[in-house]
Order: structure tokens, then sequence, then C-alpha cells
């Protein structure tokens, strides 16, 4: 069976939860969106990445791009992550490896968010 994105970011949510690591995650919709009822809902900026969230206590904001093992960042995802990073906020592209079962690319993926959110109170504490 081959996983997905949708796969793959629905069990890292889950993972990055279980973690404590003091990230809340949520899905973040990119362009435009028609309704059930025929009308469009502009959502995030094209090219904004697919989840977004917060680090409690200290407020930042987190942007994770979810890449399948074979799918690449477009210019639009390059320049969002970039710019969140530029901004202050834990910026990053988490790659699915079809080599390795959902779990395995969750926790993983969840260990490279605590790492980078951990590297980043470091910094700050040491300022």
């Amino acid at each position: 069976m081959s996983l997905s994105e949708q796969d793959f970011s629905n069990a890292l949510r889950v993972a990055i939860t279980a973690s404590r690591c003091g990230v809340t995650l949520w899905r973040q919709p990119a362009g435009k969106v028609r309704t059930d009822r025929g009308t469009w809902v502009e959502c995030a900026p094209v090219g904004a990445a697919d989840l977004t969230g917060v680090v409690a206590p200290e407020g930042w904001r987190v942007e994770l791009e979810v890449k399948g093992a074979k799918t690449r960042e477009t210019p639009e995802q390059v320049h969002w992550r970039e710019r969140m990073t530029a901004l202050g906020c834990v910026a990053l592209t988490l790659r699915l490896d079809a080599s390795r079962t959902l779990a395995e690319n969750a926790t993983d993926a969840a260990e490279t968010v605590r790492r980078a959110v951990q590297h980043k109170r470091e910094f700050h504490a040491a300022r």
C-alpha cells in the first residue's frame, strides 16, 4: 500500500500531540476552496505550508510542509518557508520515506519538529 501525503500529515499531527513538545497543529488549506453552496472561500496564500500551529508557551508559529516520497516543493512553497523562517517561525519541510512505515515516518518527523523547537528554545535562552 502506498502512503499518501494526507496519511502522513494526519499521522504527523497525532505524533506531534503525543510527543508533548508544546506544539499544536492544524491543517492550513491554501488558495481558494469552493463551498457546497458554490461560493469561494479564500484560504492561506498559495505556497503556504500544509500544517500550521503554535509552540506553547512561547507563542512561536510553526509551519510544516508535508511532502510525499516523490513530490517536490513548488517555488511558492520554498518562498513561503524561507519567508516564515526569516520572520522567526519554526518552518520545515518534512518528507515521507516510502521505505518506512507510516508510524516510523510520523515518529521521525515529530522528532525533527521537537528538535527544531528545542534548538529555538536554546537559542533564545542563550541570549
